[in-house]
Formats: structure tokens, C-alpha cells, sequence
């Protein structure tokens, strides 16, 4: 297990212990979901609430975390990266468009293939629509710019669209936990989650894909942040 790079102050250990419980409090709830589908209550009323997230993608919660995160001087705000073309890719570079963010490694034995496949099918839907989807490797040192290439071809991976990112494993870990407030951003270890940034480069939602409800809550909210949302 790697840790959390270098402790920046109490106020940023505080924070980080709130994404933690916020993150924490999330599971739970998603535990609690299934428990409640299992036992197949025989109130409709009561397991209609049970299900019912009282916090969708996690936005409020976000915008909390953010105005936190501000009043630390040296919280990560910005990433730079190596694409899978080999060029340079800045956090600043995404702005304008919303994206989808996830993190992976592409021997993973896990479920990153499915949640590449998951990538895949938003790419489908969103063909053509200004939308950015981004995958982040936590096993850089495998992971070269030419194995993500290889990794990208497997799911035909549109270069203009979906971006595949790699770099300092320390960097990514700062990314990953207080950019993204995810937590278990390791070398070859993160969270089944998908992260939507709007195009003023704001966290705005973080939804666990392998939730088919919280997969269409992402669509649902990327399809309000694109410009033609209202046609």
C-alpha cells in the first residue's frame, strides 16, 4: 500500500479525512442498497426511500469538498501528463468540453476491462458530442505510452475523444485523492468509480459504474452539462 505523499498541514489532513468519510458514507449507503434489494421489503414506501440516493453523484458533497480544498495552498488543482501519442497533456488543455475521468492499469486482473468497456460505451453514445472521456494509469511503470496505445486499440479508443494517461506515480496519487477526492489511488489499486468534470474543469459528480442506477445518473448529468442539453 502506498501512502499518501507528504502530509501538507492538519487543516489538509482534516480535509482528507472528510473525503474519507464522504467517500466512506457513500459505500455504505450502496451496501445498505443491496441489503434492502435482498430482502425484498414488503413496504413499497420504505424501500423506495431506501433506494433513493439522497445525494446523486455525489454533487453536493463535491461542491463541499471544494470550497474546503481551497483553502489549501498546496492541494493539487492541475495535472501533467503523457498521453498515449507521447504528447503532453495539462489539465488546463481539457477546459471548455466536460470529461470522464477513471482510473486503471492495463494488466489489471480485475474489472478495469470492464470498466474500459464501460469507457467504450459512453464513447458509443457520445460519439461525435463535445465530451471527453480520460483513463489514468496507477501502474506507470508498466503502462508506456506504447502499451496504452496497445491497451486503447483493444477497445478502439477514439484519440481525439478518449485520452489515456500516464506519468509520475506520485502525481497521480496526489491527482487521483485530492483532484478527483477518490480514495485508494495506488500503485495498481483505485475505486470503481467514474468522475465527471464539468467544463470549467469542476468536479461536479463521482458515481460507481458498476451501479447500473448510477451508470444512467452519469448520462443523465453529463447529458445537462452538454451545450445542446435542452434540445
Amino acid at each position: 500500500m502506498i501512502l499518501l505523499g507528504v502530509v501538507i498541514g492538519t487543516s489538509g489532513a482534516i480535509l482528507r479525512k472528510k473525503i474519507g468519510r464522504s467517500n466512506a458514507s457513500k459505500e455504505s449507503g450502496e451496501t445498505s442498497l443491496r441489503s434492502s434489494e435482498d430482502s425484498q421489503l414488503p413496504d413499497d414506501q420504505s424501500d423506495e426511500q431506501t433506494q433513493q440516493p439522497r445525494d446523486p453523484g455525489n454533487r453536493r458533497q463535491l461542491a463541499e469538498l471544494r470550497q474546503a480544498s481551497k483553502l489549501e495552498p498546496n492541494w493539487t488543482r492541475s495535472f501533467e501528463l503523457t498521453e498515449r501519442s507521447g504528447q503532453t497533456v495539462r489539465s488546463e488543455d481539457l477546459l471548455g468540453q466536460p470529461y470522464v475521468v477513471c482510473f486503471f492499469f492495463s494488466t489489471c486482473p480485475g474489472t478495469c476491462k470492464r470498466q474500459s468497456g464501460e469507457m467504450r460505451l459512453l464513447q458509443s453514445k457520445f460519439k461525435d458530442k463535445p465530451i471527453r472521456l480520460v483513463s489514468i494509469s496507477v501502474d506507470p511503470d508498466n503502462d508506456t505510452p506504447e502499451a496504452l496505445r496497445a491497451y486503447a486499440e483493444g477497445f478502439n479508443a477514439d484519440p481525439k475523444q478518449w485520452l489515456f494517461l500516464t506519468g509520475d506515480l506520485e502525481k497521480i496519487i496526489k491527482v487521483g485523492t485530492e483532484m478527483f477526492y477518490l480514495p485508494g489511488v495506488e500503485k495498481r489499486g483505485h475505486p470503481d468509480r467514474f468522475c465527471l468534470v464539468n467544463a470549467q474543469g469542476e468536479l461536479v459528480g463521482s458515481y460507481v459504474w458498476l451501479d447500473s442506477q448510477e451508470r444512467e445518473l452519469l448520462v443523465k448529468h453529463i447529458e445537462e452539462l452538454l451545450p445542446d442539453a435542452s434540445k
